[in-house]
C-alpha cells in the first residue's frame, strides 16, 4: 500500500476537571456573600427570595457534581445576576421603609433632621450616591441638609421636606444608573465564560515548569480580579480583565503550539523507533518536521508534522503486501496512544483497513500494551 496517506493527531487531554475545580473555586465566593447578605435578603425582601437565591447558586453546584462546566459557569453568571438583583431590592425596600418611617414620625424638626442626618450617612446609601450620583449634586445635597437645622420651625419643615424629595430623586438616579450598568455587566458574562473556556482548555501541560507556573499564576491572578470585578458589577474592570484574559489566550497559545510540535515529533521518534525503524528528522523552512524512518527489509515511513495544523502526512512504501503496509500503520497508532497522542487515519490510500484491523485487534501491542 505505497504512496501518500493522512491523518490527525491530537493530544488526548480532557480540561474539564481543571475548569470545574476553577468553578468551585468561583462558588465559594458566592457561598460567603449568602453568608454576609442572606439574613438581609430575608428581612427585606421575605424568606422566598433568600430560598430563590439559594437555589441559584445550588443550580451551579449541581452542574460541577454533573462534571458540565459550560452550564456550571451559565448558571454561575445568572446567580451572581440574581445576588445583585435582589440586593438592591432589598435595599430599595429598606429606604423605602426608611423613608416611610421618617415621614410618621415628622412631629418636630429635630427628629426629621437627627432621621435624614442618619439616612444620609448610612454607608450603603453613601455607596451608592457617591459612585452613582455626580459630585456636585453629592456636595449640594451635603450642604442642604447641614443648612435645614436653620431657620424657624416652619422654615426648617420647608427646608427638611425639599431636601428629602431631592434626596428621594437622587436615590431614584443611583439606583437607576445601577440596575443599567447591572444589565451591562451581565451582557459581558458570555464573553467572560468564553475566554475562561478557551484558556482551560489550553494543554500547557506540554512547557517548561517555569512556563506553567508563570501561566497558571497569570490565569489564578486574572481569574480573581474578573471574579471581583464582576461580584462588584465594576464594569470598567471587568472588561478590562476580559482583554487581559483575551491576551493571555493570544500570548500562550502559540507557545503551547510550539511546544505541542516538539514533543509530538519527539513521541512520533520514539513511537517509530519503538517499532522497529531507524529515524532520521529534519525540520523544513516553514517549521514542518520531517521523520524519515527505515527498517530492514526495504521499508520506509516518513512521516510529516506541521506547525499550522493537526494533520499529519505519512508516506509508507515497501516491497510487501497492503496487509503488511497496515499493520505498520496500526502498529503505529498503538504505540503513539501509549503516549498521549491519537492518530485517526484520515485516508488510508488504496488499502482497506476494516478486514485486516479484525485480523490483527489482537497484536496491536507492539512495545507494550494499551
Amino acid at each position: 500500500m505505497s504512496g501518500p496517506k493522512r491523518g490527525s493527531w491530537r493530544f488526548v487531554y480532557d480540561p474539564t476537571p481543571t475548569r470545574l475545580a476553577d468553578l468551585s473555586g468561583f462558588v465559594a465566593k458566592q457561598d460567603a456573600w449568602l453568608k454576609q447578605n442572606g439574613s438581609f435578603i430575608q428581612s427585606y425582601l421575605g424568606n422566598e427570595a433568600l430560598i430563590t437565591a439559594q437555589a441559584a447558586r445550588d443550580l451551579v453546584q449541581k452542574y460541577i457534581a454533573a462534571g458540565d462546566p459550560d452550564a456550571g459557569f451559565d448558571a454561575y453568571g445568572e446567580a451572581w445576576s440574581l445576588f445583585n438583583q435582589l440586593y438592591r431590592q432589598a435595599m430599595e425596600t429598606k429606604q423605602r421603609l426608611r423613608l416611610q418611617e421618617q415621614l410618621r414620625q415628622q412631629q418636630a424638626a429635630a427628629n426629621i433632621l437627627d432621621e435624614y442626618k442618619e439616612t444620609w450617612q448610612a454607608p450603603e446609601n453613601q455607596t451608592l450616591l457617591l459612585r452613582w450620583v455626580a459630585a456636585s449634586e453629592h456636595q449640594r445635597l451635603a450642604a442642604d441638609l447641614r443648612s435645614v437645622s436653620t431657620g424657624s420651625f416652619e422654615q426648617v419643615q420647608r427646608k427638611a421636606q425639599a431636601w428629602q424629595r431631592n434626596f428621594k430623586q437622587a436615590i431614584e438616579t443611583a439606583t437607576n444608573r445601577a440596575a443599567e450598568n447591572s444589565r451591562v455587566v451581565k451582557a459581558c458574562i458570555p464573553a467572560l465564560r468564553t475566554i475562561i473556556q478557551t484558556i482551560g482548555i489550553l494543554n500547557t501541560t506540554v512547557l517548561p515548569d517555569e512556563d506553567q507556573k508563570q501561566f497558571n499564576a497569570l490565569k489564578t491572578q486574572l481569574h480573581q480580579d474578573a471574579e471581583s470585578a464582576l461580584s462588584k458589577e465594576d464594569l470598567n474592570a471587568l472588561q478590562l480583565q476580559i482583554g487581559h484574559l483575551e491576551n493571555l489566550a493570544a500570548e500562550y497559545a502559540p507557545k503551547i503550539k510550539a511546544a505541542q510540535l516538539r514533543k509530538a515529533s519527539q513521541i512520533w521518534r520514539d513511537a517509530l523507533a519503538k517499532c522497529g525503524y531507524a529515524v532520521s528528522s529534519r525540520t523544513e523552512p516553514g517549521g514542518a518536521i520531517i521523520l524519515e524512518a527505515t527498517s530492514f527489509p526495504l521499508r520506509s515511513l516518513n512521516v510529516q508534522v506541521s506547525p499550522d495544523t493537526d494533520e499529519v502526512k505519512l508516506e509508507v512504501n515497501g516491497k510487501h503486501d497492503h496487509t503488511c503496509c497496515v499493520k505498520d500503520v496500526q502498529s503505529l497508532q498503538a504505540e503513539l496512544a501509549r503516549h498521549g497522542v491519537e492518530l485517526n487515519m484520515t485516508d488510508w490510500g488504496k488499502g482497506k483497513p476494516g478486514i485486516i484491523e479484525q485480523q490483527l485487534s489482537s497484536k496491536l501491542s507492539i512495545g507494550g500494551v494499551l
